[in-house]
């Protein structure tokens, strides 16, 4: 009798065992449940979710009669309603965002955003939490999930504004100021220029004693629907395409062999008797009348070389000049028949008491303007460096 109670307790224990085992797990998969159903709601109630949905639909439906006629009402000048019509069809279709604007958190019960097209600010939308809908708390009490969830209201749009000025993107281009530019076929009048007097960087130490050189101007033009590329013409009418990672001598024409052999033949003779006045060797008089047939007499360097001539305390300083060799690098035509020398040029000069014998090798740079006139090319202003340093 003792082994079949026993046996009896044993199976009534397996069987409480069993029981209590299927209601941990009913338990737990009920809590499981909750969690994956607030998890859900919780992704629902997102203010992104909202605005993903809401974009999405924006971008098939916003197009309507009212709108094209807004669009045909803008300013427009260089393109067709048909055209824009079709672009902003495809704006609205392709290039659709938002960025939230600053404030409102998620626990809050308003957040805002800006739409975008394009990167263009053309409207905002606000989202608040639905009315209608009440905030619920889930009370999950099983082991090692005690805590209480929150399901708050989904988001739902409480306010659009749309200003469509904001499909607008704008086009600016730098050129010479002889150039021209046209967007999709309209040529640009003067009224698009944002900007003149603008210097060519290659140019640009230049301008304070040479006003008339040339420059280059801005255009600018605000209505366009889409994405517009100007096209550009030279001083000929002929279109060019404009390098960005090139400097400004991509606009200077490039100097005729005639015109290039008459420059090398005044750069090496004028090279040998500008380093020789420079070195301060002869009489001033006689060096400078080595120098007048080069100069233009009566201009700034003309003063200069007198204004040398008048401090004579450092002539004679050296005992001897030799030129070794020189010769014209480039020349850059800037307008009205005057060009920028580069000249290169090697020079021995011999001075008293300097080092082991005095014997001096320089490799000398000029940079010099001349003018090209009917009296012959005359240099009209000179700097000079080390072209070892450059």
């Amino acid at each position: 009798m003792a082994r079949r109670r026993k046996k009896t307790g044993s199976v009534i224990y397996t069987v409480v065992l069993m029981l209590y085992t299927l209601v941990l797990i009913a338990a737990a998969c009920y809590g499981l449940t909750l969690v994956w159903n607030y998890a859900e709601n919780y992704e629902k109630a997102r203010p992104d979710n909202t605005m993903n949905a809401y974009i999405d639909n924006l971008s098939r439906n916003l197009w309507n009669e009212g709108v094209a006629e807004t669009i045909a009402a803008m300013p427009h000048e260089v393109q067709t309603d048909e055209e824009c019509e079709e672009l902003v069809k495809a704006m609205l279709n392709d290039e659709l965002s938002y960025s939230r604007l600053p404030g409102g958190s998620e626990g809050d019960s308003t957040v805002s955003y800006n739409l975008l097209c394009g990167g263009n600010v053309f409207g905002k939308v606000t989202l608040i939490r639905d009315p209608n809908v009440e905030a619920r708390k889930s009370s999950i009490n099983i082991p090692l999930i005690g805590d209480v969830l929150s399901e708050q209201p989904p988001w739902i749009v409480s306010d659009e504004e749309f200003d469509f000025n904001g499909l607008y993107s704008s086009v600016s281009v730098t050129v010479p100021e002889a150039y021209s530019v046209s967007l999709n076929g309209v040529k640009l009048g003067e009224e698009y220029i944002v900007e003149r007097d603008i210097p060519y960087d290659v140019l640009k130490d230049y301008y304070s004693q040479y006003p008339a050189l040339p420059k280059k101007v801005t255009y600018k033009f605000d209505n366009v629907f889409g994405h517009l590329s100007p096209v550009v013409y030279n001083e000929k009418g002929e279109e060019t395409v404009i390098d960005e990672t090139k400097d400004d001598s991509q606009f200077i024409k490039p100097v005729d062999e005639a015109i290039m052999g008459r420059l090398s033949e005044f750069a090496v003779p004028f090279a040998d008797a500008y380093l020789s006045f420079s070195a301060a060797v002869a009489d001033p008089m006689y060096s400078y009348s080595k120098l007048m047939p080069y100069i233009q007499l009566g201009g700034d360097l003309d003063l200069r070389l007198k204004q040398a001539m008048d401090g004579t305390g450092n002539w004679g300083h050296t005992t001897s000049y030799r030129f070794e060799s020189g010769q014209l690098n480039r020349a850059t035509d800037v307008g009205d028949g005057y060009y920028i020398l580069e000249i290169s040029a090697v020079t021995t000069t011999t001075f008293p008491n300097h080092g082991e014998n005095g014997v001096v090798t320089d490799n000398n740079g000029l940079t010099v303007i001349v003018h090209d006139t009917d009296e012959g090319i005359r240099a009209v202003a000179v700097e000079r460096y080390d072209a070892d340093e450059v």
